[in-house]
């Protein structure tokens, strides 16, 4: 689960692992995708950042302007040779109030 107040910036670390516990370093052609969705079913993507080097930035602009409430995100590896594996299983994203508004 991730929390994070509407219009924050937040930084992520991802670290992906293998069946043997060791982690995974991307390889050249590999791609990383955090998605944030209102649901498992919505075709609308509100967020969609790959990740670089480990970390996945949100930033203020991408909350500042959404609804308070419960979202689902997840991270998605597409490996070069186009194996897609799902790192980070459909997860509660909660996006809460802040009191600090932009000017």
């Amino acid at each position: 689960m991730i929390e994070l107040t509407r219009g924050d910036t937040a930084i992520f670390g991802i670290t992906i692992t293998n069946d043997n516990g060791e982690i995974y370093k991307a390889q050249e052609g590999d791609k990383i995708v955090f998605t944030l969705k209102n649901s498992t079913l919505s075709q609308n993507v509100i967020i969609q950042k790959e990740v670089a080097d480990g970390v996945v930035k949100i930033e203020h602009e991408d909350t500042k302007d959404l609804e308070y409430g419960k979202y689902v995100f997840d991270v998605q590896l597409t490996f070069a040779n186009g194996d897609i594996c799902t790192v980070i299983k459909p997860s509660p994203f909660i996006l809460t109030e802040e009191v600090n508004f932009d000017d």
